[in-house]
């Protein structure tokens, strides 16, 4: 029976960065085939995708932290937008939330005596058949005969996306995890973006909780799935031909399903292994290479000690103890470093703190950088530990994992100040090796 070591004693690797563009682009060529499983050990099961589609976790990983990493670092938030539409709209059309008189014949060609009212808006499209209120402005000279286009996605169907990605979570203060509220409904929001200046903001729009139409399924097609739509989908250009056929003759959940694999495929083996290696770091670059640079120059202050005590004035004059004023700065040098190259500032690990993640020094109401007035050098410096806001880790288990780096990058600064300590001991320039 193979023993399990404790979590702690699991060196941590952080996940390793993939180009959501390239890799995309990899599966659409059907060049890369997309893993079902998924498996990656550097990712916590309680920091799985799962979880954070669930809403189960706080900030910095909730699902709000996750949607605004797709929205301004990988710029890829149609994925998340597409599949939690999907979710939800599946949902609704098992529990009849679906209006189904609109979804009857859908994609028939009408005929002669057939009125124009009863036919589906993709009908418009595609056999050039004004729509009912333009009667008016053909009475005015316009041309019967021009083409019809489906006007583009409104602000209520991104708005009931913003809702589905902002509802059903409420993260108290001081609470160590989410806690899941049944009572709330999709035009209702209570999880709170760690980033006092912008929170709630992503979730402007007019309430969008009643049933789903044909016409709100027309217009996901022709944000998502149409080519050059404003959100569409890097899926195989197979794949993308043979939904849109079925489209015309169901909107059964089962035709969008294989396109909804597909992104949840890409949100997992791509956009959250990022997340995470991204969220896991509690400091920005400036920080952690303030913090690598410290202990690099420990390490140098402590072999410059050992030397120094080992040959100053003369070999010999010092006993072999001294070897232990290096000891320390061994320690913290290593220390400092180890958790610097992973990603994380040891000081900030310390205390379970963190500065502003990359995605949220962003103000989602106006898509502009928060605190951007500052350039160059005052930049650099604002963003600085001591100088940058320090905001709680609300993430339980990311705490959990946050010390079990702290744990290790100790671990490791032990191992390598005893080693170099005893290597020191057994050199022949001390007075008792003389």
């Amino acid at each position: 029976m193979k023993t399990k070591l404790p979590s702690w004693l699991v060196w941590y690797k952080k996940p390793e960065w993939r180009d959501i563009r390239q890799y995309s682009a990899e599966v659409s060529r059907e060049g890369r085939t997309l893993s079902p499983d998924g498996r990656n050990n550097a990712i916590p099961s309680r920091l799985a995708l799962d979880r954070i589609l669930g809403n189960k976790t706080c900030s910095p990983m909730s699902l709000y932290d996750f949607y605004m990493y797709l929205k301004y670092i990988e710029h890829s938030a149609e994925n998340l937008e597409f599949y939690l539409w999907f979710k939800n709209y599946e949902a609704a059309y098992a529990k009849g939330d679906v209006l189904v008189d609109d979804l009857r014949n859908y994609g028939a060609i009408p005929s002669a005596n057939q009125s124009t009212s009863s036919v589906t808006p993709m009908q418009r499209v595609q056999k050039h058949i004004p729509l009912p209120d333009d009667k008016e402005e053909e009475d005015n000279g316009n041309d019967s005969d021009r083409d019809v286009e489906l006007a583009p996605p409104g602000k209520n169907h991104l708005a009931r996306i913003s809702q589905i990605i902002m509802a059903d979570t409420l993260c108290p203060a001081g609470s160590n995890a989410c806690v899941l509220n049944p009572e709330k409904t999709l035009n209702t929001a209570s999880c709170t973006s760690s980033n006092p200046d912008n929170d709630m903001k992503f979730m402007s729009g007019p309430p969008t909780d009643g049933p789903i139409t044909r016409h709100e399924l027309d217009a996901v097609i022709n944000l998502f799935l149409i080519p050059s739509a404003e959100k569409e989908l890097n899926i195989p250009p197979s794949l993308r031909q043979k939904v849109l056929e079925e489209l015309r003759t169901s909107s059964h959940p089962s035709v969008l399903e294989p396109v909804a694999d597909h992104a949840y495929y890409l949100l997992r083996n791509c956009s959250h292994r990022n997340f995470v290696r991204l969220g896991v770091g509690n400091g920005t670059f400036e920080t952690l290479c303030v913090a690598t640079l410290l202990g690099f120059v420990n390490l140098v202050c402590g072999y410059v000690v050992v030397l120094c005590r080992a040959f100053v004035p003369f070999r010999g004059s010092h006993t072999r103890w001294e070897a232990f004023a290096a000891w320390p700065f061994w320690w913290l040098g290593l220390t400092l470093m180890v958790s610097g190259l992973r990603g994380s500032c040891f000081f900030l690990l310390l205390f379970s703190k963190r500065q502003p993640l990359p995605w949220e020094r962003f103000d989602d109401n106006t898509d502009s950088k928060l605190n951007s007035n500052n350039k160059g050098f005052l930049k650099v410096v604002s963003r600085l530990m001591i100088f940058d806001r320090r905001l709680r880790v609300k993430e339980r288990y990311l705490r959990r994992l946050q010390r079990q780096i702290v744990l290790q990058s100790l671990f490791a600064g032990t191992v390598f100040a005893s080693v170099w300590t005893v290597v020191f001991l057994l050199l022949p320039v001390w007075k008792e090796t003389v």
